[in-house]
């Protein structure tokens, strides 16, 4: 039976009325349609409670309750910001005997009449260290794991999930913690976000995107071959692990000379460690317990993001994006 068909017994019970859904089951279908398309959070919802509803009607109120959040999440993050920023520890302060992070990252989107746009990803969290057994090594060892994730997002420039993110991260108390952490992949403005939000925590670059940047510069690199190539890799993530980012710059400008052709994009590398070699130090990290990876907000990009909005031929508006 249709919402607007009549009175049925299960429209009473989940309060339901000839002109519209009750709060119940506008939350339950729009939760299903940001997991999947319009047309499959209906049927879906159709399957499981047994109450036809309209496709339209589910993206109508699925963008509806998009705006109201998004806007009200952007007046409490504005709020937010508006307050003093602490920008140190203070002598005495109490912290809470928990470690929390942050780590950021972006994800393309298709924009009707603007084409591929980045959407901005944010995440909190706290990590802690456990003993796992490792299956190559048929050794226990000791890693670090993330838990209690929350997210942000923003379509457009960094500021805007700044305060949303320092808001995010104040609502969980990070300033709080005993230990903070600032994980990501090296971008600029990433860590200009952190420079500006979250002034106490330690800026780690994650160590997988390190490695590639090794494996960028050897394969630019035609002197060397194949076998070569795997070694010249290996020797420079040992180097990378133990801190020794100026060696790996100096090995890597080696290459530029030895490849005149390809110098320039083999600088741009050198570049990238140079930027960041006092967050590249590993072995420390590892040892005092922080986080080396930012596998969190990238599983937030591809799942939360890329999962529903870049489906194949999915193109958004800006309003439609945003509002998901």
């Amino acid at each position: 039976m249709g919402v607007g068909a009549g009175f049925f017994p299960l429209d009473r019970q989940l309060g339901l009325g000839r002109q519209g859904w009750s709060e119940q089951v506008e939350k339950q279908v729009v939760r299903l349609a940001v997991r999947g398309s319009y047309g499959e959070a209906i049927e879906t919802y159709q399957d499981l409670v047994g109450l036809s509803l309209a496709k339209t009607t589910s993206w109508e109120r699925t963008q509806e309750r998009g705006a109201r959040l998004r806007e009200a999440r952007m007046v409490a993050a504005e709020q937010a910001w508006a307050m003093p920023k602490r920008q140190e520890i203070m002598p005495g302060q109490t912290l809470e005997p928990v470690k929390k992070g942050v780590t950021m990252d972006g994800v393309l989107v298709y924009i009707l009449d603007e084409e591929w746009k980045e959407v901005k990803v944010g995440c909190v969290f706290e990590y802690e260290t456990r003993t796992e057994y490792c299956r190559k090594t048929k050794e226990l060892k000791e890693v670090v794991k993330a838990k209690d994730q929350s997210y942000v997002a923003y379509l457009g420039e960094p500021e805007p999930l700044a305060k949303l993110l320092s808001a995010e991260a104040g609502r969980r108390d990070y300033d709080q913690a005993q230990e903070r952490v600032c994980v990501a992949d090296g971008a600029k403005w990433i860590w200009n976000v952190c420079s500006l939000c979250f002034p106490t925590a330690r800026q780690v670059v994650d160590w997988s995107h390190a490695v590639e940047h090794l494996w960028a510069a050897a394969h630019l690199a035609e002197s060397l071959e194949p076998r070569q190539l795997k070694r010249w890799v290996k020797a420079r993530k040992d180097e990378l692990w133990l801190g020794h980012t100026q060696t790996v710059v100096t090995d890597i400008q080696a290459l530029a000379d030895d490849n005149p052709a390809q110098a320039e994009e083999l600088h741009k590398q050198t570049g990238y460690f140079q930027r960041n070699g006092r967050r590249m130090q590993y072995q420390e990290y590892h040892e005092e317990g922080y986080p080396t990876g930012s596998g969190t907000v990238e599983s937030g990009c591809k799942q939360l993001v890329g999962m529903r909005m870049k489906g194949p031929g999915m193109r958004w508006s800006r309003p439609g994006a945003e509002n998901m």
